[in-house]
């Protein structure tokens, strides 16, 4: 459970679903989950506005969620550059992201920034579901 005194190496902590918050993707889900030695959040549901801009259900949307020491949380979160007029996908390329977890009153939110310093972040995620973890 995530809280004020989690261990932050924790990979357990990150893995469940995460919906999306506060931005026009707001509902999407991902699940965060081990695939071989990788930790990965795929999309599992998506909303209008992100079938609009390319996005598919099975996405992987972030890949090599990490903890680096001295750095924190760290992800790289795919991007989509999408022909709107045309449907067609134009291209697609993964940016860096340092991961905010929680906070003094909400310890089942993550926010993504691309700056080290988490001022504003670029994406708020909720909790809203455990996995099974083996």
């Amino acid at each position: 459970m995530l809280g004020l005194f989690r261990d932050p190496k924790d990979i357990n902590e990150l893995q469940g679903i995460w919906e999306r918050v506060g931005d026009e993707f707001e509902g999407c889900l991902l699940k965060v989950y081990r695939e071989e030695n990788e930790l990965i959040g795929q999309l599992i549901v998506s909303t209008p506005a992100m079938l609009d801009a390319g996005w598919v259900i099975g996405d992987k949307k972030w890949r090599e969620i990490e903890y680096v020491p001295e750095e924190g949380w760290q992800l790289l979160d795919l991007r989509k550059q999408y022909d709107t007029q045309n449907k067609k996908l134009i291209s697609t390329d993964y940016a860096h992201y340092w991961i905010s977890i929680g906070g003094f009153q909400h310890s089942r939110t993550l926010r993504l920034h691309q700056s080290k310093v988490p001022l504003f972040p670029d994406q708020n995620w909720k909790k809203v579901g455990e996995l099974l973890v083996q």
